[in-house]
C-alpha cells in the first residue's frame, strides 16, 4: 500500500529515469503507480506528458481525457490536451478545450492563439478573422505582425497549406498586402508551382503602387499612424523598384526616427526628402519642427534654420491657396520667436 512518502519517492525515480532518457523504466514506474490508484490525476498527467514527449499521441490523449473525465483536479490536463489537439489536427475539440480554459483563465494569450489557429485550420476563417482582430483591439498592424510570425512557424515546419490558410486571413484584413503576396509566392515556389509563383509576383508589381498610395498620401496622414503601421509601410520599400516613392519613404523614416527619439537621424531623413522633392511642404514642416526641438537642447543656432523651413512651407501653401495651412505656419513662426523672447 502506497503512502505519500513512497509515492513521492516513486515520482522522484521517474524523474531520474526521464533525465537519463530511460523512458521504458519511467513508463513502467508510472504504470505501477496508476494500478495502485494513488493520486491518479497527478500520475496520469505525468504519464500523459511523457507519452506526448515520446510521440505516443493516442496514449497521451487518453491520459489527459481520463483526468478531465474522472478527476477533480483537471485544469492542467485541459492545457495539455489543448496543445495536443492542435498538434493532431483535432481542431474542433481544441476550440472546445480553449473555450473551457478561458472560463477561468480569460487573459491567457497562448490559449487564445491556439483557438485562433484551430478556427483557421478548421476552415472557419471569418470567425477567426473577427476573433483575432478582437484580441488585438482591432489594431490591424498588430494582427498582421502576429499572422506573419505564425506563417513563419508554419513554413519552418514545412506546413505549406497552413501557411496559405493564414495568409488568406491577412488578405481578408488587408486586401492585396504586398508582403502577404510575396510570402504566398515563396510558398508556391517551395511547392514547385512556378506558374502560380510567377502570377503572384506579377500581381505584386501591379498592386503595389496603388496599395502604397492608398495607405500614404502626401498630407499630414503620417501623423495619425502609429509606429507599427509606419514600420510596416517602410518594409514596402523593397517593392519600389523604380524609386517612385522615395519622398514619402524618407518622410516615414524621418517620422519613425522622431517617434523613437533619434532626432539627428530624423533631421537627415527630412533633408533627403526635400532633396527628392523640394516642391512639397511636409518635409519642410517636419524638418522645421525637428530643428525647433534641437534648438531647445542648447542648440540655438537651429532656431533660424527652423524659421527658414517654416517660411518655405508657408510659401508653398500660399501658392496652393491653402489658407489654413498658411495661418498655421505663421502661428508656428510666431511661437518660435516668442520662445526666443522668453529666454
Amino acid at each position: 500500500m502506497l503512502d505519500n512518502i513512497k509515492y513521492l519517492m516513486f515520482l522522484k525515480s521517474v524523474d531520474k529515469y526521464i533525465a537519463e532518457n530511460n523512458y521504458d523504466l519511467a513508463l513502467e514506474r508510472l504504470n505501477f503507480l496508476i494500478k495502485e490508484e494513488y493520486k491518479p490525476s497527478e500520475t496520469f498527467l505525468k504519464r500523459g506528458k511523457l507519452c506526448h514527449k515520446l510521440l505516443m499521441l493516442e496514449d497521451a490523449y487518453s491520459d489527459f481525457t481520463y483526468i478531465i473525465t474522472h478527476c477533480v483536479k483537471k485544469e492542467e490536463a485541459y492545457y495539455e490536451r489543448l496543445k495536443l489537439n492542435l498538434e493532431i489536427s483535432n481542431y474542433y475539440e481544441a476550440i472546445s478545450d480553449a473555450n473551457k480554459i478561458l472560463e477561468w483563465d480569460k487573459d491567457n494569450f497562448e490559449v487564445k492563439r491556439i483557438k485562433f489557429l484551430s478556427l483557421v485550420y478548421s476552415s472557419q476563417e471569418n470567425i477567426a478573422q473577427n476573433y483575432i482582430l478582437e484580441i488585438f483591439d482591432f489594431n490591424k498592424y498588430k494582427v498582421i505582425q502576429f499572422l506573419f510570425k505564425e506563417v513563419a512557424k508554419a513554413l519552418a515546419a514545412d506546413e505549406l497549406a497552413k501557411g496559405l490558410k493564414l495568409l488568406s486571413v491577412i488578405d481578408m484584413i488587408d486586401k492585396d498586402n504586398p508582403i502577404k503576396l510575396l510570402e504566398e509566392s515563396n510558398i508556391y515556389g517551395i511547392a514547385n508551382q512556378k506558374t502560380k509563383q510567377s502570377e503572384i509576383l506579377k500581381k505584386i508589381e501591379s498592386v503595389f503602387p496603388k496599395y502604397f498610395i492608398s495607405h500614404f498620401r502626401y498630407s499630414d496622414m503620417y501623423q495619425a499612424k502609429d509606429l507599427m503601421e509606419i514600420s510596416f509601410l517602410l518594409e514596402l520599400k523593397i517593392f519600389d523598384k523604380q524609386n517612385l516613392f522615395a519622398y514619402p519613404m524618407h518622410i516615414l523614416e524621418g517620422y519613425k526616427n522622431h517617434i523613437e527619439g533619434h532626432i539627428i537621424d530624423s533631421k537627415e531623413c527630412f533633408e533627403k526628402a526635400i532633396e527628392v522633392n523640394p516642391h512639397k511642404p511636409e518635409a519642410y514642416v517636419l524638418l522645421a519642427q525637428t530643428l525647433q526641438l534641437m534648438s531647445g537642447y542648447d542648440n540655438p543656432e537651429y532656431r533660424k534654420d527652423a524659421e527658414e523651413n517654416y517660411k518655405k512651407a508657408l510659401e508653398i501653401y500660399r501658392h496652393d491657396n491653402l489658407t489654413d495651412k498658411v495661418e498655421e505656419m505663421r502661428r508656428q513662426i510666431k511661437h518660435l520667436n516668442s520662445n526666443l523672447l522668453l529666454r
